[in-house]
């Protein structure tokens, strides 16, 4: 398995840390990989088509991202 390939779980996990650092941006965030703080999001979404997120995490080095499909305008 690639550094920035998520596993079924690790995806799961990534997605509900992605909610929670959105709702609350200042607060410390956990990796999904090895569950340590410091994870850094980085929000490089274009909307209206998609959200898409960077996580990086540099206890474990895991470097990934997240793409969330939208309806777009119009839908």
């Amino acid at each position: 398995m690639a550094i920035n390939d998520l596993t079924a779980d690790e995806m799961a996990a990534a997605l509900q840390r992605i909610y929670a650092w959105r709702g609350a941006p200042d607060d410390a965030v956990a990796c999904p990989r090895c569950q340590a703080v410091g994870l850094t999001v980085s929000d490089r979404s274009a909307r209206p088509y998609s959200e898409f997120y960077a996580l990086a995490c540099p206890a474990c080095g895991m470097d990934a991202t997240v793409h969330i499909p939208l309806a777009g305008p119009g839908a």
